[in-house]
């Protein structure tokens, strides 16, 4: 991390990378005029209070720069008229150093989901704008699509990258309407300097502890990994990501879960932008890791353990290794519409035998963690018992059956339909034996399904 220095009109501490923002923004002549001084360290002292002398003296200042720029002083005139002067529209986080832009540019949670759904994905928030998500994304046709049923644009309006680009750029973020995109730092004039909160969205849960972030965080993993039905200490392994997000790093996993992976303890540190560039993409030297791994532990989930013992033997380049992580996540696709099928003939029970709920009963904490290496000398377990772990797997079992009844949608099967009478007559043989109660010999036939669907993607190799 980069040095830290202290403030000078509090305790807090300034990044480096702040301290070097506060001074080229006061010597800026879009700023001129703005009251501010400095304390006795001779850094500036960047927040005055409000109410203040002092603040309603900023205040006058920032209701001068609304009128010359035509802006009505009203509920959100600050945050406009702020938006608007500011010379380079990035903003650098006290916390961490990071710049992000001003503008409202990066998708919301909400759209983020959206995003990451419909283009089988996992960008973290705020590491990409949504210019930099649509020259990732929008390749082709097809993906274009997409967006405009994201954005929800009509159909018939014909857009080429660059069009939908300029789409977005006119009717949302220059608009900042429609509740989907949001900027990455909120409006605080005239107490900060520069009209923006000193922390950016990156680290606003650090500085604002209602917002939960980290829990939120927390959260959105545990339904990855129900989502998925993906095997391993579910616990264990979101309490080493929390490790890495005190750090501030972003934690890697290895064998993505979203490609049929274990949701195990071991992850590569990266940074927010370069995990979210990877995607759920594996390279070669993914994969060399995983198959040594799994000498000594499970590294894949078993529904999908038949595809990986397939095809792992094939993976000769990054390359290969790309196009083995598509297979397996179209093979995903296949085991979830397997479920939803089951789930939707009645068989929950038989389903719920592939669940973990175990896990909730326990709690850990690691000593000698290492954020550069993602390791840790010891891991120290605890157990738990309460009202709390019981509300956990039941959460943990909703959100799982939540998933699929996404696949119920026919248009859903339709698209991810497996198209092979043989693979069709193997799902009969196990809805025979459901229909029995023999849960063994149904186990026995779902097996016999996705070690053919392997097979076929073999083939196809």
């Amino acid at each position: 991390m980069k040095e830290l220095k202290e403030t000078a009109d509090n305790k807090r501490q300034w990044n480096a990378n702040f301290l070097k923002y506060t001074e080229f923004i006061v010597a800026h002549p879009n700023y001129k005029g703005l009251f501010y001084e400095r304390g006795e360290d001779k850094k500036v002292k960047w927040v005055v209070t409000g109410k203040s002398e002092k603040g309603q003296e900023r205040r006058k200042w920032w209701d001068k720069q609304c009128k010359k720029h035509g802006i009505k002083i009203e509920a959100g005139a600050y945050a406009k008229i702020a938006v608007k002067i500011h010379p380079t529209k990035k903003h650098t986080c006290q916390i961490c150093g990071k710049e992000l832009s001003v503008e409202y540019v990066y998708p919301n949670s909400r759209l983020l989901v959206s995003i990451n759904k419909n283009f089988d994905i996992s960008f973290e928030p705020f590491s990409l704008d949504i210019f930099e998500i649509i020259d990732e994304l929008a390749n082709d046709v097809e993906a274009v699509e997409k967006f405009k049923l994201i954005f929800k644009i009509a159909k018939e309006t014909k857009l080429s990258k660059s069009a939908l680009k300029k789409y977005v750029k006119e009717n949302f973020v220059e608009t900042s309407a429609k509740g989907l995109l949001s900027p990455g730092v909120m409006s605080n004039s005239p107490d900060r300097f520069d009209g923006f909160h000193s922390d950016g969205a990156c680290c606003r849960s650090q500085s604002d502890k209602g917002r939960h972030k980290s829990n939120l965080q927390r959260y959105g993993q545990d339904r990855r990994v129900y989502e998925n039905w993906a095997d391993g200490d579910w616990k264990m392994a979101d309490r080493l990501m929390s490790e890495f997000r005190k750090h501030g790093v972003s934690a890697d996993h290895i064998g993505p879960i979203s490609l049929g992976f274990s949701h195990r303890p071991k992850f590569h540190p990266l940074t927010k932008a370069e995990n979210s560039a990877k995607n759920n993409r594996m390279s070669l030297a993914d994969v060399k890791v995983l198959i040594e791994d799994e000498k000594k532990e499970q590294v894949v989930s078993w529904h999908s353990r038949f595809i990986w013992d397939k095809l792992k033997g094939k993976v000769q380049s990054d390359k290969d290794a790309i196009k083995l992580s598509d297979l397996m996540r179209k093979n995903l696709h296949y085991v979830l519409i397997l479920f939803s099928m089951i789930d939707e003939a009645g068989y929950r029970e038989f389903l719920e035998t592939f669940l973990n709920p175990q896990y909730s009963f326990f709690d850990y904490s690691f000593e000698g963690f290492n954020p550069k290496t993602g390791t840790y000398k010891k891991a120290v377990s605890k157990n738990l018992t309460g009202k709390n772990q019981q509300n956990n797997i039941e959460r943990y079992k909703r959100v799982a059956f939540e998933k699929l009844q996404e696949y119920k949608n026919v248009d859903n099967r339709k698209v991810n339909i497996w198209k092979s009478k043989e693979v069709d007559t193997l799902v009969e043989k196990v809805f025979a034996q459901l229909k029995k109660g023999d849960f063994k010999k149904a186990k026995l036939e779902l097996d016999n399904t996705l070690l053919l669907l392997a097979e076929i993607a073999r083939k196809s190799w």
